[in-house]
């Protein structure tokens, strides 16, 4: 596979989406998830671009590329495979009834999948811009965790040794705090903001724009999907997704098997984090004292389900007096582009 890497030709068609084509250079900030990587430039949040973070490969035939080509979808072919990426890499997976492979597992770069680095590279150059080297870029990066740290590591580097090719000054910020970044500027960045993204959760809690707290938990939205699909038995993770993308009201009492089971594992992320939260703050002295109550906001493609916050504050309300006062728990005005729109914020500041 390494000597294939040689013989690639891709192919962007003519009038395709290039969204990188469209996007001015300067501060970038870039969410670098697990599911979806999602580009911000402040123009304004509606304006934040994504691609899915995800590629399907067939065998290389002239009738399969004659049909991707038909249908104006972006691949890459690379002798023995074609790889269809990014956005359209949805549409194929369920054409052949398969589920995509992904770049990066549990938030960090999939060493199981020899192709990661190439093909996260190229979703990356269909969002942003060729820098002239100067441009400050913030990409997010998860938490140290359990499982995480020397993996961080390597995954942090390569996202830098990469986007700095681009021509920016790349440099990486916790999940958690870009968040903060996004949603607390009225509370001078003071506050905890939690992302809950495909591949794990990342904490960040900020104290005047400064980390104090940060971590993540190796649970997010694909354990969820993972975990249902075994229990239940079904044949991919793709029906489980789905329904938890556009049908899951934590709100109601499940009806089905596949409901009760989402409530379930969505039940134990929460429940997860909220007491590795606890236990952070008992063993935290670094803390300043703190003469407020602090907000709490979510984010992340993970809290999307209606209900979603309502459960995440009864069951941290139901543990008992939390270790400080918390003034009140809310949902980032678009979970999905929170963690790229605290990105940009982070580069502007730089490049003021």
């Amino acid at each position: 596979m390494l000597e294939e890497k040689n013989q690639v030709t891709s192919n962007k068609p003519e009038g395709s989406k290039n969204e990188a084509a469209n996007v001015k250079t300067g501060a970038v900030g870039l969410d670098i998830g697990t599911s979806r990587i999602v580009m911000a430039d402040g123009s304004s949040q509606r304006d934040a671009r994504s691609q899915l973070n995800a590629f399907v490969a067939v065998p290389s035939s002239e009738m399969a590329e004659n049909v991707l080509k038909h249908k104006n979808m972006v691949y890459e072919r690379n002798c023995k495979n074609l790889y269809v990426y990014g956005n359209d890499s949805n549409f194929f997976a369920s054409f052949l009834n398969v589920d995509a492979r992904r770049p990066m597992r549990d938030g960090l770069l999939n060493a199981q999948e020899e192709m990661s680095n190439h093909i996260m590279q190229l979703i990356i150059q269909r969002l942003v811009p060729r820098g002239r080297g100067k441009e400050m870029l913030y990409f997010s990066v998860p938490g140290k965790g359990e499982g995480v740290n020397g993996k961080l590591v390597y995954h942090e580097a390569m996202l830098r040794n990469f986007l700095q090719t681009l021509g920016y000054n790349a440099r990486a910020i916790n999940e958690g705090q870009a968040v903060v970044f996004s949603e607390l500027q009225e509370e001078n960045f003071t506050g905890i903001g939690i992302s809950f993204g495909g591949g794990m959760c990342n904490v960040s809690v900020s104290f005047m724009s400064m980390p104090m707290i940060t971590f993540s938990i190796p649970k997010g939205g694909d354990y969820i999907d993972r975990n249902v699909t075994e229990v239940l038995g079904e044949g991919n993770a793709t029906k489980v997704r789905i329904e938890k993308e556009e049908s899951l009201d934590l709100s109601r009492q499940p009806k089905t098997d596949l409901e009760r089971a989402l409530h379930i594992y969505y039940e134990d992320v929460m429940q997860t984090l909220i007491e590795r939260l606890r236990a952070e703050f008992r063993a935290s002295s670094q803390l300043p004292k703190i003469d407020r109550p602090m907000p709490i906001v979510l984010a992340g493609g993970t809290a999307k389900p209606a209900g979603f916050l309502q459960k995440f504050e009864s069951m941290l309300r139901a543990g008992g007096e939390f270790p400080i006062e918390i003034s009140d728990v809310r949902m980032a005005k678009d979970p999905l582009t929170a963690t790229a729109h605290g990105c940009y914020i982070a580069a502007l500041s730089e490049t003021k």
